[in-house]
């Protein structure tokens, strides 16, 4: 069996450390059981450059299981949520699965399978998730109880929870229209807009929206009570692409994922855009969430790739903690 890195009693001492020098030796937060949440920190990242191909693109093949993390259980943070996908690439059609771990005990359950893309948990132990089956959005709680369908429409793979966890935000996959939708399934208003990468926070919802460019480079924020929406940025003025996801880091700023690029902020009344971890070739970040117990931490699903073969790219996934600030950067092994 893997040895964890600290007891609690040398949690404990880290963590003083932490609050004495800034230069300290940190652990993630939250607490430390002396059980399975086998943490180890990893070493500062080296980017390889991969050569340029002519003609075809290369083959990307995933080697063993994929994973991302979901998140802690807001009743347990002792208790973590993550997928693992077994298919063999992008393509499969068995789906994902949920599965809970409690780090204290190593007791681990399996939720729900045939999951597609990232679910959102919010504060009251609510899974909402895509079906593979169906392309519907379903609720199911953490301890894999009370599965019902929640939309009519089916999804664009883009929603999120929003006021306080009684209702979601998302697209239509046929229809340039998104729904805000109560718990229990009930459409209660409706919007007509494109918009993509989605990130609910109370009563407002951030949006990655079409502008002049031909991506979705517009960053606006939509208020539920009122309607309005207000644009924050538009990424194409400084050479940006549109996120592959957003989520809100605090009131005042966001964090988006983009391909081929990082993690970067948003800051909500400049509209400025800062990067926070910048990829290579050889790494990339996908499913962030920011840990709601310290905003400095974002959980992430990461992808590592070799040095292309005759075409190929051969890559692993794994879950981590990268901390937004230091950049101190923590692999989570839930699944052993």
């Amino acid at each position: 069996m893997k040895q964890h890195i600290f007891s609690l009693f040398i949690a404990a001492i880290a963590l003083s450390s932490c609050t004495k020098d800034k230069d300290a030796f940190c652990p993630p937060p939250g607490k430390q059981c002396d059980s399975t949440l086998y943490a180890s920190l990893l070493p500062a990242d080296t980017c390889v450059v991969f050569p340029e191909l002519y003609g075809p693109s290369y083959i990307y093949e995933r080697i063993g299981l994929g994973y991302s993390l979901i998140g802690k259980s807001p009743g347990n943070p002792d208790e973590w949520l993550y997928i693992i996908g077994r298919e063999n690439n992008a393509t499969g059609d068995e789906g994902a699965e949920i599965w809970k771990i409690d780090t204290c005990f190593g007791r681990k359950e399996m939720i729900v399978d045939s999951i597609y893309v990232q679910p959102k948990l919010n504060s009251n132990g609510w899974l909402l998730f895509m079906s593979r089956k169906d392309g519907l959005l379903y609720k199911i709680t953490e301890n894999g109880e009370n599965l019902s369908v929640v939309s009519k429409e089916i999804n664009n793979v883009n929603f999120d929870w929003c006021l306080n966890g009684e209702a979601f935000f998302y697209r239509a996959r046929f229809k340039k229209v998104a729904y805000l939708v109560s718990i229990e399934g009930e459409v209660l208003d409706s919007f007509n807009l494109d918009c993509h990468a989605i990130a609910g926070r109370e009563n407002r919802v951030a949006l990655s929206l079409k502008s002049y460019a031909v991506t979705n480079t517009r960053i606006a924020i939509l208020n539920l009570f009122n309607g309005s929406l207000t644009d924050v940025t538009d990424l194409a003025d400084i050479g940006m692409g549109g996120p592959l996801s957003l989520i809100w880091e605090s009131d005042e700023s966001l964090i988006g994922v983009f391909a081929g690029r990082g993690f970067f902020r948003i800051h909500i009344p400049s509209g400025a855009v800062e990067p926070i971890k910048v990829v290579c070739d050889n790494f990339s970040y996908y499913y962030p969430v920011v840990d709601p117990e310290a905003p400095s931490w974002l959980i992430s699903g990461r992808f590592d790739y070799t040095y292309p073969e005759i075409g190929h790219v051969y890559f692993t996934t794994s879950m981590v903690m990268l901390n937004t600030h230091t950049g101190e950067e923590w692999k989570l092994d839930l699944d052993q």
